[in-house]
């Protein structure tokens, strides 16, 4: 219970900016129960995409959207997608409205001792670069004028 409180107080913070997440608090979501994430997210705009979501066994994976471009209102300002097995949050995908939120948590990546993997990959016009802590791996895809985030945890053996 205690930790629950703590996680929904932090999570009462989250969405002071709307969509715009931090790294930490991408970070957060990592362990979390996908019921917790998905009702903080909703009660914070985010709508979930039964659609882009799917449930196969014991892994799920569920899809948000954020808001509407302005010229565009069929396109959502931003994405968010939780991977989980048995409930729990494993993964996630974060795609961000621009290059300006994006650098901001691409910075704080890079602040947190990760390591950046010299391998990068480039498909579909896009590139991948992944960076390792000893907790968390991070990979940053960008392209398109997309910009999306990936954490997931380190689990070494």
């Amino acid at each position: 219970m205690k930790y629950a409180i703590i996680f929904l107080f932090c999570l009462s913070g989250l969405f002071s900016r709307g969509q715009e997440l931090k790294l930490s608090q991408l970070k957060s979501f990592i362990g979390q129960p996908v019921s917790s994430v998905t009702d903080s997210l909703t009660h914070h705009q985010w709508v979930v995409r039964p659609e882009l979501s799917g449930e196969q066994g014991k892994q799920l994976y569920k899809t948000f959207s954020y808001g509407n471009h302005e010229s565009e209102k069929s396109k959502a300002l931003s994405w968010f997608r939780i991977h989980a097995d048995d409930e729990v949050i494993n993964q996630l995908y974060y795609q961000l409205n621009g290059p300006e939120p994006y650098n901001l948590i691409l910075k704080e990546i890079k602040l947190a001792g990760t390591e950046k993997k010299d391998t990068q990959d480039i498909d579909n016009k896009q590139i991948s670069t992944y960076y390792i802590s000893n907790d968390y791996i991070f990979q940053t895809i960008t392209g398109n004028d997309s910009y999306t985030v990936m954490v997931m945890p380190n689990k070494q053996p």
